[in-house]
This record gives structure tokens, sequence and C-alpha cells, in this order.
């Protein structure tokens, strides 16, 4: 019986990994494809006086050794190869040429200060798209006249060419990826990433890597992520046939749509962000993947950008950021160039402990660094900002929890979402909005404000700092217009309202790292550890937290938090029960 209930998680588990390139994603893939022989790790040893955390280390340790099982790894890039494959070699450039020459056109546009259509937008975040080198026509077009009816082999998979297409798909389709990757990186390796994104882009847009304007249409957001979905069937019934259990690794996602596609689909799915500090990936970038510090610089902020779903591109582009933000299990990959083998044991260490959890849920308790981070990114559920909810907890020096706080308006007030764009404009005299909202100069700005379509049945929220920035021309960061209080801001709050022997010391847990405001909040106060998830833009890290003589530890968190918490940590069947059973 114990071991029925744990059937569906022995059989299958799907992992999709995120993160910035340069963080370690493909790392972690390759090392969840191996065998407990190629890990080559050492035994941990208990002694008198290992403390509770190396225990908690010796039991994932004899867990894993017992239990593991190599992972399928299915790249992102293959499944943009499969449709490369369709075009031969002249084709193949045509289209890139194509790029090439819209792109130029961008340039120009944005010289000159044009309005950008949503095509040229996405184009205009490349810098250079190039063509394959004449010397691989006629290899490609041998790969080409293969492999061009393989997206359609794929999707007509039936029992007789399941183990024909497990090869093709797991070993010469990578190779031929890898191929591409090295004729796209003699230059600099930003090459081969710019291009595999504007396809990645167009698949998502048009349903092939082809610009084509008549097949725009929104289910194609969704054709990469199928086409990896089809490939883990073909990989499940290959495995099933032999006996095997299907652990599957993507590598990686970086469309949080596609996150969405595998959550809903998948209840034993978890996103892994593999997170780095931008000094160790840009040395990273610079010694092995053929990129310049502008390269890097560019890449970054790319990546780093925030995204609003407002237009068609919003939705097919990358957007690293928030596939991070909406990530169930993080691991910290820190580490310089000259201490490789130990920083990957930590990766190493950390990748055994979430597989061996998600296999046998409760077999070891979580960090406190989660216990309080779970509780920050629960007190978030409660904000009432419509841009964007933001959670954080305070610890004093011993790690007791002392307050909690999330983004919201000052206690009193109506936050945002709960107020409406129409109930404001029936000349109201309700309380839940400001004087100066109720003035006609403000209604003026808010009728200038786009309709919503009534027959969604939608509350209608508005931001009111987003729509008096942009009708008074003020600094659209600007903190001084908004009406809500930061999480960390919040938090600092209570602990005067309501009083505490202090927090001097102690360590701040936030789902997005302070803004400049609350760094300086911290400091004053005298934390002496941040705690973060998600970057917040700006210069709070290097201005003030790495300043004065009491800089604060700031360390990105590692930990399985929100749902995947409660599935990892919370026990299937009692341990008590479970030993007795398995001792019968």
């Amino acid at each position: 019986m114990i071991k029925s209930i744990y059937t569906k998680r022995e059989k299958f588990i799907l992992i999709g990994l995120t993160g910035r390139i340069g963080s370690g994603c493909t790392t972690s893939a390759l090392f969840l494809s191996q065998t407990i022989a190629n890990h080559n790790l050492r035994d941990i040893q208990l002694d008198d006086n290992s403390s509770d955390n190396k225990r908690k280390k010796i039991i994932i340790d004899k867990f894993y050794r017992t239990n593991w099982k190599p992972f399928s790894i299915i790249r992102a890039s293959d499944i943009i190869t499969l449709f490369i494959l369709k075009y031969n070699f002249d084709d193949l450039n045509q289209i890139l040429e194509n790029a090439n020459n819209k792109l130029l056109e961008v340039k120009r546009k944005i010289t000159s200060n044009e309005e950008l259509s949503s095509l040229e937008k996405r184009l205009s975040s490349f810098d250079n798209i190039i063509k394959l080198p004449s010397d691989f026509r006629e290899e490609f077009n041998t790969k080409h006249e293969s492999y061009k009816d393989i997206l359609q082999e794929v999707d007509e998979c039936n029992t007789t060419n399941i183990e024909n297409l497990f090869n093709l798909l797991n070993f010469e389709i990578k190779e031929i990826s890898n191929t591409l990757k090295e004729k796209l990186s003699v230059t600099t390796y930003k090459n081969y990433t710019d291009i595999f994104q504007l396809f990645g882009d167009n698949i998502r847009l048009y349903g092939d890597i082809k610009i084509n304007e008549e097949n725009k249409n929104p289910i194609n957001i969704y054709t990469i992520s199928k086409n990896i979905n089809k490939v883990i069937q073909i990989i499940k019934k290959h495995n099933k046939n032999n006996n095997l259990p299907t652990y599957i690794v993507i590598d990686a996602i970086r469309n949080s749509i596609e996150n969405l596609y595998f959550k809903e689909k998948y209840s034993n799915y978890y996103l892994i962000a593999i997170n780095a500090d931008d000094q160790d990936i840009e040395d990273r970038l610079l010694e092995n993947g053929h990129m310049t510090r502008e390269d890097i610089k560019k890449q970054s902020k790319k990546e780093y950008q925030t995204q609003s779903l407002k237009n068609e591109e919003d939705f097919v582009s990358q957007n690293i950021q928030e596939c991070i933000a909406k990530s169930d299990i993080f691991i910290v990959n820190n580490g310089k160039l000259e201490n490789k083998n130990s920083n990957v044991k930590e990766l190493y260490g950390q990748l055994i402990k979430y597989i061996s959890l998600i296999k046998l849920p409760g077999l070891i308790t979580p960090s406190n660094d989660e216990k309080m981070m779970q509780i920050a990114y629960t007190a978030k559920l409660n904000s009432g900002c419509i841009s964007r909810q933001v959670g954080a907890s305070i610890t004093n020096k011993n790690g007791s929890l002392k307050s909690i706080g999330w983004n919201s308006v000052a206690e009193g007030q109506t936050p945002c979402i709960l107020r409406s764009k129409q109930d404001l404009l029936s000349d109201t005299t309700s309380k839940a909005y400001s004087q100066f909202e109720k003035s006609n100069e403000f209604k003026e700005m808010i009728r200038t404000t786009s309709e919503l379509n009534p027959s969604h049945g939608l509350n209608q929220s508005f931001c009111f700092k987003s729509i008096y920035t942009k009708n008074t021309e003020k600094e659209k960061g600007n903190q001084v217009h908004t009406r809500a209080l930061h999480a960390e801001e919040n938090a600092f709050l209570q602990l005067a309202k309501y009083g505490s022997e202090g927090i001097k010391e102690g360590t701040l847990y936030s789902t997005a790292s302070p803004c400049e405001l609350c760094s300086k909040k911290a400091y004053q106060l005298g934390i002496k550890r941040v705690v973060y998830i998600d970057p917040y833009p700006g210069i709070a890290k290097e201005q003030i937290l790495r300043s004065g003589q009491f800089p604060p530890q700031i360390d990105l968190f590692k930990g399985a938090i929100g749902q995947a918490y409660h599935k990892l940590f919370e026990q299937v069947v009692a341990y008590k029960d479970e030993m007795e059973c398995l001792t019968m």
C-alpha cells in the first residue's frame, strides 16, 4: 500500500529549469541526466558534533544513493531546431536576411523616434542577426533532407516508430543543434542566442520561424510547449515499453506562458530557477561564452527588462524575470571559476535535495530561510496592488519572526484592487477615494484611460500613480505618488506601531529585493542580512546596502516556496506509520 501511494511520483517527474544565460541551467540539466557513478560524490559522514543541517544532508544523501534515477533532457533549443530543419540552407539564410533588413529599418526608425509596430518592437531588442557560413551548406542540406518532415513524424507518432523517434530526438537532433550553435557562435555567443530567441518568438507568434503576418494567431503561443509535450509523450511510451520510469528535465523555460502550460497539465511538474550573482555570470560568459562585456551588458538588460503583458510581443518574448518570479524552487549557483569544483558540488547538493523531496515529501523539514520566505510569499497575497504583489518578513538576530508586511495602502485606506473607475466617475462621496481623486482635474485624467469591455465582468480598478505621472509628465519611476507602502516599509512600521524589542542584527526576507528607500530603512534599523528572490531594478544594492561601516550580507534565496513548499514538506503518510509499514 505504501509503495502504491508513491507510484505516480516513482513513474513520472517533470522538471523545468529557468534562469539567465550563464546561471547554470545546462550544467544542472546535465547533472540530472547522469547516473550516481557519473556524479562521483562522496558519502556524507555523521559524527557526534554534527549539526541538524548536516543531519538533513545525511538523510538526503542516503535516500539519493538508494533512489536516484537519471532524467532525460528536452532542450527548448532542440524544438526550435526541428522548425529550422523544415528549410534548406538558402531558404534559411533568406529568412535571416529578411530579419536583418527588417532590423535595419527598425534601427532607423528608433533613431528618428518614430512609433514602432509590434514586430519592429520585437526586432529592436536584437543587435545583430547573421547568416550561416557558406561552408556549412552541404552539411546542413543533408540534414534538411533527412529531417524536413520530422515535425510531422512527431505529430503522427505511433507504436511502430517510437524507438526511432526516441533515438532521433534524444541524440541526433541534439547533435544538429550543437552544430548550429557552434556555427553561429564563431564570432560571439550572442549571435546564437539572438537568432534562437528571435526564432522562438516567431514560433510563438506565427507558428513558424518565418515571419508571416497571415499566420499570426494567439493559439501559436503554445506551439513550442505543445511540441515539447509531444516529445514527453514519446519518451513516456518508450520508457513504458522498456519498463522504465520517466523523469524529464526541460532546459530551459524562458517564457512564463509556457511554464503555465506545463503547470496546468502535470501535477508533478516543478519549475526550478537557477540563480547566480551578476559578477559570477559575467565571469562565466567572458570565459566560456565568447561574449564581450558589452554583449553581456546588452543580454543582461534584455533578461532583466520588466514586462507587463500589454502587446503581442510581451506574450511571445522571453521573460526570464517573470519565469523566476513564478518558480517553485530556487537554487543558487554562485562562485568564481577558480572554485569550480566546490561550486558545482553545492549546486548538485541542492538539486539532489529537491529531487529527493519530490519523490518522498516530508523526508526532512524546511530550512529557516524557507520558513521565513514562505511567510513573506504568503503575505504578498494580501496586497491590493494591481501592478505587483510583494511580501516581506523580518526576524531578530536569533531567527525569531517579529514582523510581516506586504505592499498596500495605509490602514484605513482602500486598496486599488477594490476601487473602480466607474465608481469614482459617478460622483461618489465614498472615503475609498481621496479628495484629489474626486477633483475635476483628476477625473479628466481618468476619462482619458481606455475602457474595459464590460462583458469580461472585471472590476475597472485603476492605478493612481500610472495615471497621474502619465498626465503630468512626472518621472515614471517616482515613488512619491504611489498610494502603497512597500512590503518592507510596512513590516518596519508594524514594529513601530505595535512595539518590539528591536531587530538589530536581524534578517529581512523579501520576495523582491528592497528598493533604495527601503534599503535605507533596513540599514538604519541594523538589519544584518537581506534575503530576496526577485531583483528590483535600481542601485540599492551597490549604492546603499554595500556601503558604510555595517553593510548587511545580501543573499539570493534558495529553497521551495508557494504550493511547492506544501507539496515537498507535507508528509503524504505520517513518517512513523510509513516506517512501521515498511518494517513489517
